[in-house]
């Protein structure tokens, strides 16, 4: 009966994790307030219109600040700007004597956690009515946060960036501890095999990850440049001036300038390191479980400060106590990094490992296997933890899980990781059976791995989601 009830506390406290995995949400500036009053009638025609967001805000080109008529003809007298004395202010002057009407106020703002915000608020002048703003082919094109292009980038930045750090964790936590303390009398031959076959694999996921995180970084620039800049994707890959201005000028463009340079320096540390592993083709050198510490210890600190790079320029840079939801977001993704793509690795470890040594795999695998249910395990705390921290920096009312877009996204997320825990459970007890077994089955082994497959396919469906969701305006705004 204890037992159950231990179960039961785990699966609501695992389920929580969902309210952790809005982690990496980047912020929404809105409007809190405007002179004149947005969607209301005024009797005097103003001499300037202005709007005060929620954060501060940067505009990219004077032309984002737009006051029109009802046929779309500019009635400014002037550009707009962000006001010098406090940058949560647009301002923009108007002509005198504008006629009774509708005049529509567009804009397109980059906050001041690098979101792009657009939009188009009409006020009227005279008895009114207000009519709808005057959309026409405004500045508010491009593809949007929720578009394809936009998730598919940040899905693969969060793939490329966690899957390095969880690989690096997955062989200093999981993979060399496992050798050390229970594989010691395996087999010299089948050893030797089993850690050469390691090694290999570390590298060539290594290398492709490296790789495809720098080449993410590049495809978030060219969808976010789209965005900021009002064009299509497939125009803004030529429009190099336009991708450089983004680069230059803004907050995002410069974290993202610091990102790449970190990655090609982890890159480049990764070569060296590759080379002293295998040594020359003349003095090749045998395969260790772990290779060198301090190389593999630059590695994760780089991708670490990369991705308090992705923490510090999101939504957590604007929440209540900005420091403390910064580092909770930073644990949250670390943690997440390690628990997915330690889920990842173990699959391909449960299939090849057993052909690889043919006698001692099955063992082999049950010890990684072993060692990494604890590492998952205290990995799955970290997010529950950091999780609640970040929930609290998000939602102000329960109501928002239901009654806003955000908070379905979280609820989509909550059934997805129910269904995962349950599998992590049951995972747990084949886990549990097969450390006690002298000689682990091999058919054990596989239903572990089968139900670990599954696992990360739901776990893959929830990133995806959560690429989704940093683009939804949090419950708090």
């Amino acid at each position: 009966m204890l037992r159950r009830v231990r179960r039961l506390l785990f699966l609501l406290v695992l389920a929580a994790t969902i309210l952790g995995l809005p982690a990496g949400a980047l912020g929404h500036a809105v409007v809190v307030q405007s002179n004149p009053p947005l969607e209301q009638a005024t009797a005097q025609a103003p001499t300037r219109v202005q709007i005060q967001f929620s954060e501060p805000v940067q505009l990219l080109d004077p032309g984002d600040l737009q006051v029109v008529d009802d046929t779309g003809a500019s009635v400014a007298s002037g550009s707009g700007q962000v006001s010098p004395d406090d940058r949560t202010l647009l301002e923009i002057p108007i002509r005198a004597g504008i006629p009774d009407g509708t005049y529509t106020v567009r804009f397109k703002v980059v906050s001041a956690d690098s979101h792009i915000i657009g939009g188009a608020r009409a006020f009227a002048v005279g008895p009114g009515p207000v009519d709808p703003p005057f959309l026409g082919q405004g500045i508010d094109q491009g593809p949007s946060e929720t578009s394809a292009w936009a998730v598919s980038a940040r899905f693969l930045e969060l793939v490329g960036l966690g899957g390095l750090l969880g690989l690096l964790a997955f062989r200093w936590l999981v993979w060399g501890p496992a050798w050390r303390t229970r594989l010691a009398s395996a087999p010299a031959a089948e050893r030797e095999a089993a850690l050469g076959w390691g090694r290999d694999v570390f590298w060539v996921i290594f290398g492709t990850l490296a790789v495809g995180s720098m080449v993410a970084e590049g495809y978030l620039l060219i969808t976010y440049s789209a965005n900021a800049l009002g064009t299509t994707v497939l125009e803004t890959l030529q429009n190099t001036s336009g991708v450089g201005d983004v680069l230059a000028t803004t907050r995002f463009g410069s974290l993202l300038q610091l990102r790449g340079a970190l990655l090609f320096a982890l890159f480049a540390i990764g070569a060296w390191q590759f080379l002293a592993e295998f040594g020359s083709t003349n003095a090749p050198k045998p395969a260790t479980a772990a290779g060198a510490k301090v190389p593999a210890a630059l590695m994760a600190g780089l991708v670490v400060v990369v991705l308090y790079g992705i923490s510090s320029q999101g939504h957590a840079s604007q929440a209540p106590i900005a420091p403390l939801q910064i580092a909770a977001d930073l644990v949250h993704l670390g943690a997440a990094a390690v628990w997915i793509t330690g889920l990842a690795v173990l699959i391909i470890v449960l299939r090849r490992v057993p052909r690889v040594a043919p006698t001692s795999g099955p063992r082999i695998a049950a010890s990684v296997l072993h060692r990494f249910s604890g590492v998952a395990l205290a990995a799955v705390g970290a997010v529950v933890l950091t999780g609640t921290i970040r929930t609290i920096g998000q939602i102000s009312d329960p109501a928002q899980l239901w009654s806003t877009a955000y908070g379905q996204s979280i609820l989509i997320k909550l059934g997805l990781l129910s269904a995962i825990t349950l599998i992590a459970l049951w995972n747990r007890r084949l886990t549990n059976a097969i450390a006690l077994s002298a000689v682990p089955p091999r058919r054990a082994l596989t239903m572990v791995r089968r139900a670990a497959t599954a696992e990360l396919a739901m776990a893959i469906t929830v990133v995806l989601v959560a690429s989704l969701l940093v683009a939804q305006v949090p419950g708090r705004i």
